[in-house]
C-alpha cells in the first residue's frame, strides 16, 4: 500500500518522507521510484519519539502502518500540528481517534480514518448516493480482493495484512436492519453476488470494518445498510471450520510443557505459507434504492482493477493506496478545508474525488434505473 501511496504522491511532485522499521523495503521502494523523488527514514512506529521528530514540521502525515497503530500515530500527528490520513480497518481505533476531534479543531487540522478500499471508497460512493437522492431506504456494498487465478484449498491469496484479514472475520460486522443498527457474526450472511465474465459468481458474506462510520452516519435515515466480502465459491466454509476451532482468537493459549501461542499470529504465520500474491483482481459493487421527488431510483456503483504490470503495483495496492493519496490530495489543496475527525461520507466532495481516480485508471461507473415496486 505504501509503495501505491509513494508512487502518488512523487507523480505529484511533493516533498515525501517515508518511513519503515525495515530498510530493505525502504531500498527496494528507492529502487522502485528513483533517489530524487523520495526520502526515507528507518524507523519503527511504535517508537513515539522518533516520530515526533519526523511530525514536525510536515503538513500531512498518512499511516500505512497498521491499525493498531492509528490512534497514537494520530494523536502524535494532531499534537505536531499535522493534518492525518489512514487506511484504519478497525472499528474500535475509529472511534478512538474520534475523540480527538476538539483537538483536531483547535490544532487546525483535518484527520480522516479509514481512507483505504473498503472502508475508504465505499464510504465516498455513500456519500455520493446520498447527493443523489432526496431519501435512501438501502445502501448496501460488495468489494473483495481476490487472486485472477485461485488455488486450493483457500482459493485465496494475501494482497494485505493476515492480522488485517482476521480481524475482519472474527470481529462482529455492523449492519442497519429496519432503521436500527445490529451486529452479527462476521462470516455470516451468504448469498450469491454475479460479476459478470470473467470472474463469475462469487459468494459474500459479512466482514467486520467494511462499512466504518456509515453506521453512524446513516442510522435513523436509511432502512438498511450492509457491507459483505466477495470470495470464491467455497472459501466461506472453510475460513468458517477456522474461525470455529478457535484460530482467530487473539488471547494466549497453552498448548504444551508451558509453551504459549496466540492462535491468530500461528494462523497467519501458516497462512502466509500459501504466499503473497501480485496477479489480483479488486470487484466492487454497490447500489442505494431511494427516492427521487416521486420516483423511486435504484443507483449502482462498480469498479474493476487488475493488478498493472507496468508498476508493479497490486489491484489492492492501487485502489486503497490511491484513494489515500487523493484524500491527502484534496487536503494539502484545501478542497477539503473542515478541521476535525471527519467522516469521509460527508466531508469528500464526491465529484471531485471520483475525477481524481478515474485520472489513476480507476473508474467508479454509476448507473441509474427507475423501480416500479
Amino acid at each position: 500500500m505504501t509503495r501505491a501511496i509513494a508512487y502518488d504522491l512523487a507523480k505529484l511532485t511533493y516533498n515525501t518522507t517515508v518511513m519503515d522499521r525495515d530498510q530493505s523495503a525502504l531500498d527496494r521502494l528507492i529502487e522502485f521510484l528513483g533517489k530524487d523523488n523520495i526520502r526515507t527514514h528507518l524507523a519503527d512506529a511504535s517508537s513515539l519519539n522518533t516520530c515526533r521528530k519526523l511530525f514536525i514540521g510536515k503538513s500531512l502525515i498518512i499511516g500505512a502502518a497498521g491499525y493498531k497503530y492509528n490512534y497514537e500515530l494520530t494523536r502524535l500527528a494532531v499534537e505536531c500540528g499535522a493534518n492525518w490520513v489512514d487506511l484504519g480497518g478497525n472499528n474500535d481505533v475509529v472511534t478512538q481517534q474520534f475523540t480527538l476531534d476538539e483537538e483536531a479543531k483547535s490544532a487546525e487540522v483535518a484527520v480522516i480514518p479509514d481512507c483505504g478500499l473498503a472502508p475508504g471508497i465505499v464510504n465516498v460512493i455513500a456519500g455520493d448516493m446520498a447527493n443523489r437522492l432526496d431519501q435512501i431506504d438501502e445502501l448496501h456494498f460488495r468489494v473483495g480482493g481476490l487472486p485472477q487465478k485461485p488455488k486450493p484449498p483457500l482459493f485465496y491469496g494475501f494482497v494485505f495484512s493476515p492480522d488485517g484479514l482476521a480481524n475482519e472475520y472474527y470481529e462482529p460486522s455492523r449492519i442497519i436492519v429496519d432503521g436500527e443498527v445490529k451486529e452479527v457474526p462476521s462470516l455470516t450472511g451468504w448469498e450469491r453476488v454475479h460479476t459478470g465474465p470473467p470472474y463469475g459468481a462469487l459468494e459474500a458474506f459479512h466482514t467486520s470494518g467494511g462499512s466504518s462510520t456509515m453506521i453512524e452516519t446513516f442510522v435513523g435515515k436509511v432502512k438498511s445498510l450492509d457491507y459483505k466480502t466477495l470470495r470464491y465459491p467455497g472459501h466461506l466454509g472453510k475460513v468458517k471450520l477456522l474461525l470455529d476451532m478457535g484460530l482467530f482468537d487473539d488471547s494466549e493459549i497453552e498448548i504444551s510443557d508451558n509453551k504459549r501461542v496466540v492462535p491468530r499470529s500461528l494462523f497467519g504465520a501458516l497462512l502466509e505459507r500459501f504466499g503473497w500474491i501480485r496477479e489480483d483482481v479488486v470487484i466492487l459493487k454497490a447500489w442505494a434504492i431511494g427516492q427521487r421527488g416521486d420516483k423511486r431510483i435504484r443507483i449502482d456503483y462498480s469498479l474493476f482493477d487488475e493488478y498493472d504490470p507496468a508498476t508493479d503495483l497490486t489491484a489492492m495496492a492501487r485502489t486503497t493506496g490511491f484513494s489515500a493519496a487523493v484524500i491527502a490530495y484534496m487536503i494539502i489543496n484545501r478542497t477539503i478545508s473542515a478541521s476535525g475527525v471527519l467522516r469521509q461520507e460527508v466531508s469528500v466532495p464526491t465529484d471531485y474525488y471520483f475525477i481524481e481516480m478515474e485520472k489513476r485508471g480507476l473508474l467508479i461507473n454509476v448507473s441509474e434505473s427507475e423501480r416500479f415496486n
